[in-house]
């Protein structure tokens, strides 16, 4: 690993790291410096048939959509009557399968919520931020983070609890929840539930608590050390290059040709979660201009 350096000025000043953020870094450094360091435009398509790729993320917008005015007290039923198939369904199935042990004394859908991210105390610091789809809170004594999902089939729970989102959400609503009115939370009385369009009835739970905390405290530190420490492209290396990072990883990267990982893009029909494409920040960002500038910490 190259020396530690007490600035990366390498890396946009105003760069705001996510769970996709580090995701990316984690699974492929060189990926992590292409988009985010060099903002590096590339145009592959990273998944075939992209026509029906971008048909059912439409779709899922329009079920997030949904959800969150009904989540805001619009009545259902009138919600209801405008929904197409099969987001009708998927709202019917959310309206009978909703979990019915969501705290009711505080509730907020597509909240941003951020904190700062440092290396070290003397480090530079940067800000960590995400997007929840819906919080349920009982102030100070429990709170669950719902992420509805529309994937075409339920994602393995082991694979979910590995992901950097099951880390990174629980994790900065603790840290947050201290800053806010329904604050403090402590780690044992945060849970993390997916809820899956395909498996309205088979939602899966992470709990967290302060040894989890604590790792994934030395996770986000180590994650930003490293990436601190990378001072040009040869400090971000690409993922070993083996038939299975090919299959789960390069098929799906915009950088898949220019690093030498084939030119064919990955089929929709292996791909386990939508979650795992990257976004391009400067076509498709995490967090609108308006948002970053009102995150304080």
């Amino acid at each position: 690993m190259p020396p530690m350096h007490a600035t990366a000025p390498l890396l946009p000043e105003d760069l705001v790291f996510s769970q996709s953020s580090l995701q990316a870094f984690a699974d492929c450094p060189r990926r992590f410096w292409l988009t985010y360091v060099q903002q590096l435009p590339w145009p592959a398509i990273e998944i075939s048939p992209v026509q029906e790729h971008e048909y059912l993320m439409r779709l899922g917008e329009a079920f997030h959509r949904a959800v969150q005015r009904a989540e805001i007290g619009i009545d259902p039923d009138l919600i209801a009557p405008r929904l197409q198939d099969p987001v009708d369904q998927w709202f019917r199935d959310y309206r009978a399968y909703r979990p019915a042990d969501l705290p009711r004394e505080f509730t907020a859908v597509e909240t941003l919520l951020a904190i700062p991210l440092r290396a070290a105390e003397s480090g530079p610091t940067y800000r960590l931020a995400a997007k929840f789809d819906l919080l349920a809170i009982a102030p100070q004594t429990r709170a669950v983070i719902v992420d509805w999902k529309t994937t075409q089939r339920r994602t393995d729970p082991a694979t979910l609890r590995r992901r950097l989102q099951s880390q990174v959400y629980p994790y900065l609503l603790v840290e947050a929840s201290a800053a806010m009115p329904w604050g403090p939370l402590a780690p044992e009385q945060v849970e993390m539930r997916y809820w899956f369009t395909a498996a309205p009835d088979q939602p899966v739970h992470i709990g967290y608590n302060a040894q989890l905390h604590a790792a994934n405290h030395a996770t986000l530190q180590r994650l930003l050390a490293q990436i601190l420490a990378g001072q040009g492209e040869e400090d971000f290396p690409k993922v070993p290059d083996t038939e299975a990072n090919r299959q789960r990883l390069c098929a799906y990267c915009a950088y898949r040709s220019r690093c030498d990982r084939g030119d064919q893009p990955g089929s929709m029909d292996m791909l386990s979660d939508p979650d795992d494409l990257l976004r391009d920040p400067a076509t498709a960002p995490e967090f609108s201009l308006d948002e970053l500038a009102e995150l304080a910490f």
